[in-house]
């Protein structure tokens, strides 16, 4: 295949740069530590949430179809004794529809409806558990933030759920992604790293080269300015508390980032413990659970969709130009 090889010869340039990068990085001091219960049986009361969405344009209208779903599990030194689902063990579709709206704009509705979703469910969890695992960032991403007035209400109310989760639970509330982009660390170390590195690299790709299995790295600020942050700034003073940390449960799986508030003291070995369940694949049973369970049936998804192309009176319900293409096979 025509530039294939030149291809692999840059993956390994970067692949070499972040090799060396990481026997760089090893020389500085506090870089990173053993985490603290590495290797331990667990007793806790962990809850997690997580929500599924799924999207369908219509002529006239947005369609926005949602299922979330609340798991906790009751550990007594490392085994599993006890289990609970809110609000139940295979909650139902929940249907949002919106007037037709730009792209941009549809994107940012979507992911505050599937956050507000699953805020709301959380503050439900979490009065239930010791720790509460939010699948995913514990604020909001840049692009979830509208840009329009019209949007801006929506935004307000998943901001409110936000402040109150935080208040009540700021000290059992912890953020676990699974794939992280984040560049965080590497912003932090960009004086001992060439452009090579920064470039082509993200935290986990280089952490994996860093960290051993039972070792995270230093705790770092969520953002270095909090004020200036379009998202963080209207969650403060609460952003302000907000770090992040990497961890290495898995021998040959990646780093995992952690979100929390304050140094994680008391809560990263718990988490360390449940991530702690493959060499190969590192993330915690519960949260692996409410993602299944909020996975949306793709049947259930046509059902609703073929009920309102032939309900009487919608003569607008019909999909876009290019979902219904006839000329392809």
């Amino acid at each position: 295949m025509d530039g294939l090889k030149g291809l692999v010869q840059e993956l390994q340039k970067a692949e070499m740069a972040r090799a060396n990068a990481a026997k760089a990085l090893l020389g500085i001091g506090n870089i990173k530590k053993r985490c603290e219960g590495a290797g331990s049986g667990i007793s806790v009361r962990v809850g997690a949430v997580d929500a599924g969405i799924v999207l369908q344009e219509f002529h006239a209208f947005d369609l926005i179809i949602t299922k979330a779903v609340g798991v906790i599990f009751e550990y007594e030194n490392g085994k599993l004794k006890r289990h609970e689902y809110l609000p139940s063990p295979l909650p139902k579709e929940k249907l949002h529809v919106h007037g037709s709206m730009d792209l941009m704009e549809l994107g940012s509705y979507k992911n505050i409806i599937r956050l507000k979703e699953e805020i709301s469910l959380a503050l439900q969890v979490a009065e239930r558990c010791d720790l509460l695992l939010v699948d995913g960032s514990l604020v909001p991403l840049p692009g979830d933030k509208p840009s329009s007035k019209e949007l801006r209400k929506e935004y307000d109310a998943l901001l409110a759920l936000y402040r109150e989760l935080f208040s009540k639970y700021e000290n059992k509330v912890v953020g676990i992604i699974k794939d992280s982009r984040s560049k965080r660390f590497l912003e932090e170390y960009a004086a001992h790293l060439d452009s090579v590195v920064l470039c082509n690299s993200t935290d986990t790709t280089l952490l994996d080269l860093v960290l051993e299995k039972g070792e995270m790295s230093k705790v770092l600020p969520y953002s270095k300015d909090p004020k200036s942050n379009g998202v963080l700034k209207d969650l403060l003073p609460y952003s302000e508390r907000l770090n992040c940390v990497y961890i290495k449960p898995g021998k040959n799986d990646r780093p995992v980032r952690i979100e929390m508030f304050g140094d994680g003291s008391g809560v990263l070995s718990k988490v360390y413990a449940l991530c702690d369940i493959n060499d190969n694949y590192s993330y915690p049973s519960v949260l692996i659970d409410a993602d299944l369970r909020a996975l949306i049936d793709p049947r259930n998804v046509e059902r609703i969709y073929k009920e309102i192309e032939i309900a009487p009176f919608l003569k607008d319900a019909r999909a876009l130009r290019r979902n219904s293409r006839p000329f392809r096979g």
